[in-house]
C-alpha cells in the first residue's frame, strides 16, 4: 500500500492535538460508557484565570471599589441620607460602556420582587414597607447621568468606556426609610439602629459569569468587591455608634474617661468597661452632652462592606486578643451580653488559630433585633437568650468573616460556601467553650437530626440551588445544617482530620480576599488530598438521595482448621456512596472492626466482603459508632436466625 505523505507530515500536529483534547475530555466526564457515580465530574475547564490545581492563575483578575461615605440618621424622619463617592477601578481585561450596581434597599419598595417571594411578615419579608432609595442625584466623572434601575440592581452607562487600568468616579446623593424590619439583616428598635445595605455599592465583574446581576430578594445575601472605606455617620449627640474599621476622630466623640479605658482595653486579655452600666444612656458619656449633633469617623481597609449601628443607651466592654480588638454594644436589658466582648474574643482566636489570622485590628458584635447578621469587622446578634445561645450566634457570625469576609463567594448563588462553610466551622469555638457544641446545637449529631427531617419529608434540595429557590422552610438545613454535616463527612469518614484541614487551610489561603467558584474549593481538595471526589461531590453537594448502607446477607463455612469463612454482602444505595465501617462480633465477645474503601462500591451497589474468623460470627454491623447519616437504620445489622 503506497502512504500518502501529506498525511504522514501531518501526524505529529494531530497526535499533540489528540493529547491536548485527551485531559479535556476527561475534564468533561466524556470517557465513553461510563455512568456511575465515580465517573469524572464535569467542571468548568481550567484555564490562565483559574488553574486545574484549585489555584489562581497567573491572569487571575479583579475589579475594586473604594468608598467615600457621609451619610446622616434622622431619628425623628427614621430615615438616612447622604451621599457616597466611588472609585472604581478596571483590573479586567477588557474595556466597559456600564457598570452595575446593588441597590439593596428597593427590595422594601411596594412592588419589587422580593415583596412577592417572601411574605410580609416572614424573616426575610419586606413588610409592606414605603421604603427604597431615593437617588437624588448620579455622576460620572462629575457629569449627571440617568441610570437605569431594575428592582435591586443599577445599571450606570459611562459617558466614555473605561479602559483596562483605568479609574472612574462615581457619585450618588440618596436617602431611604429605615425599615423596621429588614430582612433579619437590618432595623431599627425604639432608639436603636442597626444600618446596613445601606448605599448604593458596585456588583462584581468576574472571569466567571461577567457582571453578577443576581436581584437581592432576602434570602441570597451577598457578593461584592473589595477596597477601602472612609465614612463618616452624623447621629443625635446623644448616640453611640459601632460600625466596621477603626475609628479616627475618638477625641471628637470620646470623654476623655472612656478614650483612656478604650487605651486600656487595646491591652487586656480581660473586659474593660468603655461605657458602664451606670454611664449608658446619660449625657455624661457624650463629650458634648446630647444637644445637636456628632460626626463619627471610621476607615476600614480591604473589605467589600460596611455596617453600622447607634443608640443613646448602649453599654461598650472591650478586650483584646492576639493584637485584636473585641468590642461588644449592648443595651441594659440584654443580660446575657455582660460577657460577649470575651465571647467575641473567643471566636476570633479559634478561627485564626485553625484556618487562617484574622486580618483586620477588631471585631464588633452588637446586641439588637437583628438574629444574627453579617458585616466585615461587625456583626449583629440577638439581645436575647442564655449566654450559651448569645456565644452560638457571636461564634457563627464572626466565622463569616472567614467566610465570605476573607473568602468572598458569591452568596447569592451558593449558600452552602457561605453559611455551610461557617456553619462547620462553628463547632469547634462551641466545643472548645463548652465541651459539646450540640449543647448550641453547633455539633455533629445536630446537623444529622435535621437533615434526617428534611430527608424523611421527601423535602431534601441540592446544595448548588441558590439560597432564594431553597423552600424558606428548608434554608436552615440545606444552606447551613446540611453542608455542615457533608464537610464532616468529608474529613471524618473520607479524607481524615489531618488531611481535610490542610486542605481547608489551603483553600483559604490562595482564595484570601478573591473570588473562589465551587469548582476551584473541589479541585483545592483533590489536589491537596491526592484523591478524585467526584463521586462525594457528585452525591452529597449536587445530588438529593438518601444513604443506604445495609448488611444484605452473611453466609459461614466452617474450615478444617477449626475457624470460618464469612461472605458478608453489603449493598448501598446506588447514587450515594461512602466507605464502611464495619462491626464483627464472634462467639465469645470477641469484636473487630474493619474500615473499607469507598472504592469497594466500583462494581457496583452489591460488595462482598470475605472474611477468615477464628470463630463463627453472631453478629455484623455497619456504621457500630451511628457517624453517617443512614436514613434506614434498620438493615444495618445482622444476626443469625
Amino acid at each position: 500500500m503506497k502512504h500518502n505523505r501529506s498525511l504522514l507530515a501531518a501526524l505529529p500536529a494531530l497526535a499533540g492535538a489528540l493529547a491536548l483534547a485527551a485531559p479535556v475530555a476527561a475534564q468533561l466526564g466524556a470517557e465513553p460508557g461510563d455512568t456511575t457515580v465515580f465517573r469524572p465530574l464535569s467542571l468548568p475547564t481550567p484555564n490562565e484565570y483559574r488553574l486545574s490545581t484549585g489555584e489562581p492563575g497567573p491572569r487571575y483578575w479583579q475589579q475594586r471599589a473604594d468608598y467615600r461615605v457621609e451619610a446622616t440618621l434622622d431619628t425623628a424622619a427614621q430615615s438616612v441620607s447622604g451621599s457616597v463617592g466611588i472609585r472604581y477601578t478596571n483590573h479586567s481585561p477588557a474595556p466597559l460602556r456600564f457598570v452595575w450596581l446593588q441597590v439593596d434597599q428597593n427590595l422594601y419598595r411596594p412592588g419589587s420582587a422580593g415583596s412577592y417571594l417572601n411574605s410580609a411578615d416572614d424573616r426575610w419579608g419586606a413588610r409592606d414597607f414605603p421604603g427604597g432609595y431615593d437617588l437624588r442625584s448620579v455622576r460620572v466623572a462629575g457629569a449627571a447621568v440617568q441610570p437605569y434601575v431594575h428592582d435591586t440592581m443599577m445599571r450606570i452607562d459611562l459617558p466614555t468606556p473605561l479602559a483596562p487600568g483605568g479609574t472612574v468616579a462615581i457619585d450618588i446623593s440618596y436617602a431611604f426609610k429605615v425599615p423596621e424590619h429588614g430582612s433579619d439583616r437590618m432595623g431599627r428598635e425604639g432608639s436603636l439602629y442597626q444600618v446596613a445595605q445601606w448605599f448604593p455599592r458596585m456588583a462584581v465583574l468576574d472571569d466567571v459569569r461577567g457582571w453578577n446581576t443576581d436581584p437581592y430578594l432576602g434570602q441570597g445575601e451577598f457578593y461584592r468587591e473589595y477596597g477601602d472605606y472612609d465614612v463618616a455617620v452624623t447621629v443625635p449627640a446623644g448616640y453611640v455608634v459601632a460600625a466596621t474599621g477603626t475609628l479616627q476622630n475618638p477625641a471628637e466623640v470620646l470623654t476623655a474617661a472612656q478614650r483612656e479605658r478604650l487605651a486600656r482595653a487595646a491591652t487586656s486579655a480581660t473586659q474593660v468597661a468603655v461605657i458602664t452600666a451606670d454611664e449608658a444612656g446619660t449625657a455624661s458619656t457624650r463629650p458634648h452632652g446630647t444637644a445637636g449633633t456628632t460626626t463619627w469617623r471610621w476607615r476600614a481597609e480591604n473589605v467589600h462592606d460596611f455596617a453600622w449601628a447607634a443608640s443613646p443607651r448602649f453599654r461598650w466592654d472591650s478586650e483584646t486578643v492576639g493584637g485584636v480588638r473585641c468590642h461588644a454594644f449592648y443595651q441594659a436589658q440584654d443580660t446575657a451580653w455582660v460577657t460577649a466582648a470575651d465571647m467575641t474574643c473567643a471566636s476570633i482566636h479559634d478561627f485564626s488559630t485553625r484556618w487562617f489570622p484574622y486580618p483586620w485590628p477588631q471585631a464588633t458584635s452588637v446586641a439588637g433585633p437583628v438574629g444574627g447578621m453579617e458585616y466585615p469587622m461587625f456583626v449583629m446578634v440577638h439581645g436575647t437568650g442564655a449566654s450559651p445561645s448569645v456565644f452560638s450566634t457571636i461564634a457563627h457570625e464572626h466565622g463569616h468573616e472567614w467566610f465570605p469576609m476573607i473568602v468572598s463567594s458569591n452568596e447569592r448563588r451558593y449558600a452552602w460556601m457561605d453559611e455551610g462553610f461557617n456553619t462547620f466551622i462553628d463547632q469547634f469555638p462551641n466545643a472548645a467553650r463548652y465541651g459539646d457544641a450540640d449543647r448550641n446545637n453547633a455539633g455533629q449529631g445536630y446537623f444529622r437530626r435535621r437533615y434526617a427531617e428534611l430527608q424523611g419529608a421527601g423535602r431534601d434540595q441540592s446544595l448548588m440551588l441558590p439560597p432564594d429557590r431553597i423552600s424558606p422552610a428548608g434554608l436552615g438545613v440545606t444552606g447551613y445544617r446540611k453542608p455542615g454535616m457533608v464537610l464532616n463527612l468529608l474529613r471524618d469518614q473520607v479524607l481524615g482530620a489531618e488531611t481535610f484541614d490542610r486542605g481547608f487551610r489551603e483553600y483559604v489561603r490562595r482564595w484570601a480576599f478573591k473570588h473562589p467558584t465551587p469548582a476551584d474549593f473541589f479541585r483545592t481538595m483533590e489536589n491537596v488530598s491526592g484523591r478524585d471526589l467526584s463521586w462525594f461531590w457528585r452525591g452529597w453537594v449536587y445530588g438529593t438521595e438518601a444513604l443506604d448502607q445495609s448488611v444484605a446477607e452473611v453466609k459461614q463455612t466452617a474450615d478444617s482448621a477449626g475457624g470460618w469463612n464469612a461472605e458478608i454482602r453489603l449493598e448501598t444505595s446506588p447514587r450515594l456512596v461512602m466507605p464502611v465501617t464495619l462491626r464483627i462480633t464472634t462467639e465469645g465477645g470477641q469484636t473487630r472492626d474493619v474500615q473499607l474503601p469507598v472504592e469497594v462500591w466500583y462494581g457496583g451497589p452489591s460488595y462482598t466482603y470475605r472474611v477468615h474468623l477464628p470463630s463463627k460470627a453472631t453478629a455484623v454491623t455497619i456504621d457500630p459508632l451511628d457517624q453517617l447519616p443512614d436514613v434506614n437504620k434498620g438493615n444495618n445489622a445482622w444476626k443469625p436466625v
